[in-house]
């Protein structure tokens, strides 16, 4: 186990909110930095302190290795990052009083790494994104937060249910037995929110039929139906498409749908006035659907599509 400071002042609503770590895998001119490969060693059951408006205000547990992953929608706080980058997923939880480490500065000087560490000589806290902390200054900067390795797990496992527990039986169909946490997670997916979203945006960053790639203005649509998936399909993002709302509402009736290849199938059923009003252009062309989304966009060419 190792400990971590990460910078998030900048992003840590999006970082903390959405449970990860994301930072890009170079410099927009190309050059890589040591803050950033440090993303590829953190590991299963690290320790993060997420340093936010100069103090710890959250520390996380790492829950899965780096992957590649592009950029999250930060907004205009990523503007200036490549898009390219790692993704750590973790379960914060927050302090229950914010640490300031400037105000430790003599531990600091103590303990604190020789070389690339997240304090400068001067006193002051560098810019960069992540920093390794030696093993006795993150086990004082926890014991500052109230917390034991112990005790931040517990919090971890009451505060962030594992995928198994969220789902019960990944496979089994709703039912009573569902916790809180179980009909959050499944209620938001059915409405194209949450996790579920967020799965399907990496996978589907745009609109296929309009373009847009705003988020917030988009709906994951399940490919095969919420009421015909098992709970493990409902969260599944190769079973999901971003929709513009108007475009999810053709979708979602059948009305259209799409070919392997990207391309764009119209119903016989809808109205050619509807396609002309909304400014719909069927003749584009998207990317080949993955191996992955082929079963689920099979089944709606095949069942919820209007061929006829």
């Amino acid at each position: 186990m190792a400990y971590w400071w990460v910078n998030q002042s900048q992003t840590w609503r999006h970082e903390v909110g959405d449970g990860y770590l994301w930072a890009p895998k170079r410099q927009r001119n190309g050059m890589t930095l040591i803050h950033y490969e440090w993303m590829r060693q953190l590991q299963p059951g690290d320790v993060v302190f997420s340093y936010v408006r100069g103090a710890f205000r959250f520390a996380a547990i790492v829950a899965a290795p780096a992957r590649s992953e592009r950029k999250p929608d930060f907004g205009l706080a990523g503007s200036a990052w490549s898009d390219d980058g790692w993704l750590v997923p973790a379960k914060y939880v927050e302090l229950t009083a914010p640490v300031a480490p400037l105000e430790h500065l003599d531990m600091y000087r103590r303990e604190g790494p020789s070389k690339y560490g997240p304090i400068n000589a001067a006193g002051g806290v560098q810019t960069q994104y992540l920093f390794l902390l030696p093993d006795a200054l993150g086990a004082f900067y926890l014991s500052l937060g109230g917390l034991t390795i112990e005790s931040l797990a517990q919090r971890v496992a009451r505060e962030h249910p594992s995928d198994e527990d969220e789902l019960l039986l990944r496979d089994a169909p709703p039912s009573p037995g569902l916790t809180e946490t179980e009909r959050l997670v499944l209620a938001n997916a059915r409405r194209g929110q949450g996790s579920f979203k967020e799965a399907v945006r990496r996978l589907e960053p745009a609109c296929r039929l309009t373009g847009l790639s705003d988020p917030r203005h988009l709906i994951a649509s399940h490919m095969k139906p919420w009421s015909d998936s098992t709970n493990s399909e409902r969260l599944d993002g190769h079973n999901g498409l971003l929709l513009s709302p108007h475009v999810d509402h053709l979708f979602d009736r059948g009305l259209i749908t799409f070919a392997p290849a990207g391309g764009i199938r119209v119903s016989p059923r809808l109205a050619p006035q509807v396609i002309e009003r909304w400014k719909l252009d069927p003749s584009v062309s998207g990317k080949r659907f993955s191996s992955a989304q082929l079963p689920f966009l099979e089944y709606h060419q095949e069942v919820v599509f209007q061929a006829s």
